[in-house]
């Protein structure tokens, strides 16, 4: 798996950030709650953006790109 944007690491839980090297000098409190519900799928599904300024610094964008919108309509489809 080659991750389209290299500073968006794809993790399975909180435990796998300690073994990242890179990330050793990082701020890492954070919740680990799930955050992306329903109503954010629904808008990333139609090719709309989300940012995320829960830390209340900074705007993070996340949105899908066309290969992975088509990849998440061709799973729909079955």
């Amino acid at each position: 798996m080659t991750p389209l944007n290299k500073n968006i690491i794809i993790v399975n839980d909180k435990k796998d950030i300690d073994n990242i090297t890179e990330l050793e000098s990082f701020y890492s409190e954070f919740p680990t709650d799930s955050n992306i519900g329903i109503d954010e799928l629904k808008a990333l599904m139609t090719g709309k953006a989300l940012i995320d300024v829960s830390d209340g610094e900074y705007i993070h964008w996340l949105q899908l790109d066309k290969h992975a919108l088509r990849f998440a309509k061709t799973i729909l489809e079955k």
